[in-house]
């Protein structure tokens, strides 16, 4: 009896058939096809880590700092609102030295709504009008392809700067909220 199971004939199943290859083969396949979609996501959204004009921007630092002390010298306040109709931006600004002529706008705002990544910035020079008061025409930076969106827009980021002092802050809802910036202690 013995000698009739040894001699019967041991039934093959083809390769493919076998249940050990999905274990052999399966996980590997599934890291390599998992590998494959992570290196796609990350190579399609990659963010900048390093700004294109990274040695620029790391000169600019120390006069940036040395622009934010000047302004704390002079006890800088500034008061900016939006007049949408006349479509100017009205600022006021107080400091102890004499206000120069025209004053640098830097209004920064990202394209999330519009669906882009960037951030656009339009640079407005705001002239002196009299009494600490500057004012702004708005028709060029509301007009183009990177038009600002004044109804979407609920976040600015803004610089007021001349050669020697620089303002900055963030205007929240800027069409319902006039803008505030002092400097830091």
């Amino acid at each position: 009896m013995n000698s009739a199971i040894l001699t019967q004939a041991v039934k093959k199943d083809a390769w493919y058939n076998e249940p050990w290859l999905l274990l052999v083969v399966g996980g590997p396949l599934i890291v390599v096809c998992a590998s494959l979609i992570t290196g796609f996501i990350a190579f399609r959204g990659a963010d900048q880590v390093v700004a294109k004009d990274y040695y620029k921007q790391g000169l600019m630092i120390n006069t940036n700092l040395q622009r934010d002390a000047k302004a704390r010298e002079l006890h800088l306040n500034a008061k900016m609102q939006f007049d949408l109709q006349s479509q100017t931006i009205q600022l006021n600004l107080q400091s102890r030295a004499d206000l120069p002529e025209t004053v640098q706008l830097s209004i920064a705002s990202s394209g999330a709504q519009s669906g882009s990544v960037e951030e656009v910035i339009r640079r407005v020079p705001m002239k002196h009008v009299g009494g600490g008061k500057y004012q702004a025409d708005l028709r060029e930076a509301l007009k183009g392809k990177n038009a600002l969106d004044t109804n979407a827009v609920k976040l600015l980021h803004v610089k007021l700067e001349t050669n020697d002092w620089r303002l900055t802050g963030d205007w929240y809802d800027p069409l319902q909220r006039n803008l505030v910036l002092a400097v830091a202690n």
